[in-house]
């Protein structure tokens, strides 16, 4: 017996996070963000500010493609560039104190929304499911291993 189209795991996987992000992205509107900025901000270093080059790997994504949020994060004044001192191609992203707050606000709508998903289906449940999230991503890490031989 096959399986509806919505039955795969990929359409789970797809329609639950295109759930969670709008959930997230009404919170972040309301404070004038987007997820994509909130991610973006999680993953600045607090205390020493972090490169994009080490940032875009954690979202996902190239270096270059983080010019826009980064803009937009900037006239936001939510953080500053600073040019590194020995090498001037390397630009550190810190975080102004508005964007400590903003960072922490977006740390608080995902630890809410954990809490409230471990309230709900229970710790050993949530824990069973990131087990097997790590194994289908493996799965697929090296079914993509396969397929780019």
């Amino acid at each position: 017996m096959s399986k509806k189209h919505t039955e795969t795991i990929d359409s789970k996987l797809k329609t639950t996070w295109q759930v969670v992000s709008r959930m997230y992205n009404a919170e972040a509107a309301l404070h004038d963000l987007t997820i994509a900025m909130g991610h973006f901000l999680l993953n600045i270093d607090s205390h020493e500010g972090s490169y994009g080059s080490d940032i875009a790997p954690l979202l996902g994504m190239e270096s270059t493609s983080l010019s826009r949020i980064t803009l937009s994060l900037e006239e936001k004044k939510l953080i500053q560039r600073i040019p590194d001192k020995v090498d001037k191609r390397k630009i550190k992203i810190v975080l102004t104190a508005k964007g400590k707050i903003a960072k922490d606000l977006a740390k608080n709508v995902v630890r809410n929304f954990n809490q409230l998903a471990v309230a709900n289906i229970g710790k050993e449940k949530i824990e069973t499911f990131f087990k097997i999230l790590d194994e289908i991503t493996a799965l697929a890490e090296e079914q993509n291993k396969v397929i780019k031989q």
